[in-house]
C-alpha cells in the first residue's frame, strides 16, 4: 500500500506547475475570450494566481451554468478559467498518488483509459469468459445520479487516506463544499477537472471491494457504470446484493433501477458501443442521433446558418466513432441522411 503523500502545497503553485496548468486549460479553447485575455497576460496572471495560492488567499470564483445534451440532458457547472488553471495544478500534484492506487479495470478520466480503451478491455473479457465457459451472464449496473449523490465527508475521508498535506486537504475541502452550486453535503459539479478525479477516487472503493474482498476476476468499471461477468446467474445475484449493499451503507450510493442480469448473448451496451465477445456494433440510440443531427445540419446549411467546415467536423467525428466497431452498414445509411444543397446551387454536396 503506497504512503500518504506529503509535502505537496508547495508543488502547486511551483512556477512550472503552474505554466504547464495554464497551457493545459487552454487547450481547444485558445480562441475563447477569457481564455485570450489570461494568456495576453500569462506571467502577471500566474504571479497573482501564485501569490493566492502561496498565500493561501485563493478561493474559486462563480461557476458559468449551462446544458449539455449529449449523451443526455446535464446542467454542467464550469469554473472560470483562472480557477481551471488551480484545477489542473492541483490534479497534476496529486494526480500521480492516486494513480497508484487505482485498479488495471477502472477506466475515464486517466491518460490513456477513455472510452475505447474501456470498450476494447469489456471486448477481451468477453473473449476470455467465452472461451472458458461458453455460455455465462452479464450483471450490467450503473449507479444513480452519480455526480449529485457523493457524500462529502466520505470523500474526503478517503482523499486523506492518500493525501496528507493539510494545506491541499484544505483547498479541496473548499472545492467540495463551497463551490456554490452544490447545495447540502452531497454532489461535486459537473465541469470541473478535480471533480472527475474525485469521483473516481470515490468509486474507486467499489473496485477494491469487488476485486479484493468479493474475489471477482471479470470485473470493468467507467465512471459509474460497471459490468461483471460470471458463468453462474445464481453467483450474480450475490454478488450484485454484496455490491448494492456495499454502495448504500460505505458510499451512501444507490443503484439505477436499470440494473440488471442477462446472458452475454444479449449484447452488453457500455462505453458507447454493444458488445459481443467476436465484434461490437454502434450504440442504437447514437445512430439515430446521429441521422437527426445530419438532417438538421442539411437543413441550416441550405439556410446558410453553419459552414461546411462545421459539417465536415460533425461527419468526421461520427466516421471515426463508426471506426472502432463493426457498423459500415449503420454509417452509410446514416450519411445518406445529409444532403448539402444550397438554393443557388454552389456548394451542392452530398456525403
Amino acid at each position: 500500500m503506497p504512503k500518504t503523500a506529503r509535502n505537496l502545497w508547495p508543488w502547486v503553485f511551483d512556477w512550472e506547475n503552474l505554466l504547464l496548468a495554464a497551457k493545459d486549460a487552454s487547450r481547444n479553447k485558445r480562441c475563447r475570450s477569457e481564455v485570450l485575455r489570461f494568456n495576453a497576460r500569462l506571467e502577471e496572471n500566474l504571479l497573482h494566481l501564485r501569490y493566492l495560492l502561496r498565500s493561501k488567499q485563493w478561493h474559486p470564483g462563480t461557476f458559468r451554468e449551462f446544458y449539455v445534451y449529449e449523451p443526455k440532458r446535464r446542467l454542467i457547472h464550469a469554473p472560470a478559467f483562472a480557477d481551471r488553471v488551480v484545477h489542473h495544478a492541483l490534479v497534476q500534484v496529486i494526480g500521480p498518488h492516486f494513480e497508484r492506487r487505482f485498479i488495471e479495470q477502472s477506466f475515464a478520466c486517466r491518460v490513456g483509459k477513455g472510452t475505447h480503451a474501456a470498450s476494447d478491455y469489456l471486448t477481451s473479457m468477453l473473449r476470455s469468459a467465452e472461451g472458458r465457459w461458453q455460455n455465462f451472464y452479464v450483471l450490467k449496473a450503473d449507479v444513480t445520479q452519480y455526480f449529485y449523490s457523493i457524500d462529502h465527508e466520505i470523500l474526503l475521508r478517503v482523499v486523506a487516506r492518500t493525501i496528507g498535506d493539510k494545506d491541499v486537504l484544505d483547498v479541496l475541502r473548499v472545492l467540495v463544499t463551497q463551490c456554490g452550486c452544490i447545495e447540502g453535503n452531497r454532489g461535486l459539479p459537473l465541469g470541473a477537472l478535480t471533480s472527475q478525479l474525485l469521483a473516481n477516487v470515490y468509486l474507486d472503493q467499489l473496485d477494491h471491494y469487488v476485486k479484493d474482498t468479493l474475489g471477482v476476476r471479470q470485473y470493468v468499471r467507467y465512471m459509474d457504470d460497471f459490468v461483471i461477468l460470471h458463468h453462474d446467474k445464481r453467483e450474480l445475484w450475490r454478488i450484485f446484493a454484496d455490491v448494492r449493499d456495499y454502495l448504500a451503507y460505505e458510499l451512501h450510493l444507490t443503484l439505477n433501477s436499470k440494473t440488471r442480469i442477462f446472458p452475454a448473448s444479449h449484447g452488453v451496451d457500455f462505453a458507447g458501443y454493444r458488445h459481443w465477445a467476436g465484434y461490437k456494433l454502434p450504440r442504437k440510440r447514437n445512430v439515430v442521433r446521429a441521422r437527426r443531427r445530419f438532417r438538421g445540419l442539411s437543413r441550416a446549411y441550405r439556410d446558410e446558418r453553419v459552414a461546411l467546415t462545421t459539417v465536415r467536423s460533425c461527419v468526421a467525428s461520427y466516421v471515426g466513432y463508426m471506426k472502432h466497431c463493426k457498423g459500415y452498414r449503420s454509417l452509410g445509411s446514416t450519411l445518406e441522411s445529409l444532403c448539402l444543397v444550397r438554393p443557388s446551387g454552389e456548394d451542392e454536396k452530398k456525403e
